[in-house]
C-alpha cells in the first residue's frame, strides 16, 4: 500500500494534498489527429492511505458507474480522506460519444481487451480499443493499490445488484473479497476462473490480479438508463469500499440482506425474434422454470429459455428482441446460506 501525502499525477490531473484536480488521459488520436482524452478527476486526501482507482464506463452504453463516480467527486471532502481518490468516470470515451458498447474504430469489447498491447505489438487491424486499454493500464498499474471497475447492462439488460471477485488462494484473493463483501450489495459474486476464462478472458479483474492489484466489479441496473437508485446504490457502494480501506471515517452502510453466488449460468437463444421476459434481477427461481419466452412477430411461441439449476437471477435481457446466440440472462447458483447484514458494520 502506498502512503500518499505528496501531489499525485495522473495524466495531465497534477492533485496536491487536500485539493480536487482534473484533466485528462491522453490515449491516442483520430483520424483527423484530434487527441483522444479520457476524462480523470483526483482526490488527494490530507493524510497517508492508500490509491484506490474508481472507474466506469468500460462500455459507452453504461451509465450507472459514472453517475455514482460523478457523485464520489462532487461529494468527499479531501481534508477528511487518508490516501488518493482517482476517478475515471466513463474509459470509452470514443464508444459513448458514439453511443455504443465498443468504439466505432473497432467494434471492440473493451473488457475483453486487458492488459492491451502497445503499438509495436498491435494484433487486430484496427487496434484503437488495444491501445486504449494498454495505456489505461498502464496508468493503473503505476498508481493504483486497489481497483473498482463499475457496470451495469448497457442498453439491452439490467442487472442485480451484485460486487464480483475472481477466486484465488492468495493475498490478493482475500483483500478482494472483503471488499466485494463491503461494498454491500444483494449479491457477493465468486466468479471462478475457469468460468471467467471463458464467458470474460482477458478482462480487467484478470490483469489486476496478474499485477497484484487487489479488486472487484460491481454491475447494478441498465437499460441505458441513468436511474437515481441505481446510482444511490452504486454510490454506497463505492463510498463504503473506501471506508473499508479505512481512507474515510464511519461505519459500513449494508442496505439489506447478502447473498453469495458461487456460479453463473448464462442463457442465450437457439432463435430470433420477439423476447418476453417472465423474471426480473433477484427473483428466486427453480430449475425449469421459464425465464424468457421468444416468439415471432404474429406471437407465435418459437422457444422458451428455462433456468438450468436452481438460483437468483442475476441478469436479465429486457430488450424486446432478441437474435440468434444473444446473451439472454444469468442464473447464479446461491451458497446454502445467505449472509444477513442489515446493520450499518465497520
Amino acid at each position: 500500500m502506498a502512503a500518499k501525502t505528496a501531489p499525485l499525477q495522473v495524466g495531465t490531473a497534477v492533485a496536491i494534498p487536500g485539493k480536487k484536480q482534473f484533466g485528462v488521459l491522453d490515449v491516442g488520436e483520430t483520424n483527423d489527429g484530434v487527441p483522444i482524452q479520457i476524462p480523470i478527476g483526483i482526490v488527494n486526501g490530507t493524510a497517508p492511505g492508500p490509491v484506490l482507482w474508481l472507474q466506469g464506463g468500460v462500455h459507452g452504453t453504461e451509465y450507472v458507474g459514472m453517475g455514482a463516480i460523478q457523485w464520489v467527486l462532487q461529494g468527499i471532502d479531501p481534508s477528511e480522506l487518508k490516501g488518493v481518490i482517482v476517478c475515471v468516470p466513463m474509459v470509452n470515451i470514443l464508444a459513448y460519444r458514439a453511443g455504443a458498447r465498443g468504439a466505432p474504430q473497432d467494434g471492440m469489447d473493451a473488457n475483453r481487451t486487458y492488459p492491451g498491447k502497445p503499438l509495436a505489438e498491435a494484433m487486430h487491424v484496427h487496434a484503437h480499443t488495444e491501445m486504449m486499454v494498454h495505456k489505461l493500464f498502464s496508468f493503473i498499474k503505476e498508481h493504483a493499490d486497489y481497483v473498482v471497475d463499475c457496470h451495469d447492462g448497457g442498453w439491452f439488460m439490467t442487472m442485480a445488484p451484485f460486487a464480483q471477485y475472481l477466486a484465488g488462494e492468495t493475498e490478493w484473493e482475500a483483500a478482494s473479497r472483503a471488499m466485494a463483501g463491503a461494498a454491500g450489495m444483494a449479491l457477493i459474486y465468486r466468479l471462478e476462473r475457469a468460468e471467467a476464462s471463458k464467458k470474460t478472458p482477458k478482462s480487467l479483474m484478470f490483469s489486476s490480479a496478474e499485477a497484484g492489484i487487489p479488486g472487484i466489479t460491481i454491475e447494478i441496473g441498465g437499460q441505458g438508463r441513468l436511474d437515481e437508485d441505481d446510482v444511490a446504490r452504486a454510490h454506497q457502494a463505492l463510498l463504503n469500499v473506501v471506508k473499508h480501506l479505512g481512507m474515510l471515517e464511519g461505519a459500513v452502510l449494508i442496505p439489506g440482506p447478502q447473498h453469495r453466488v458461487r456460479k453463473g449460468h448464462r442463457l442465450r437463444s437457439e432463435t430470433g425474434g420477439v423476447l418476453w421476459c417472465k423474471a426480473k434481477p433477484l427473483d428466486r427461481v427453480k430449475k425449469g422454470d421459464v425465464i424468457q419466452i421468444i416468439t415471432d412477430l404474429f406471437g407465435r411461441e418459437r422457444e422458451r429459455l428455462v433456468a438450468p439449476v436452481d438460483g437468483i437471477i442475476v441478469a436479465i435481457r429486457t430488450s424486446g428482441m432478441v437474435n440468434s446466440g444473444e446473451y439472454c440472462s444469468n442464473i447464479g447458483e446461491l451458497d446454502k446460506w445467505p449472509i444477513v447484514r442489515t446493520e450499518a458494520s465497520g
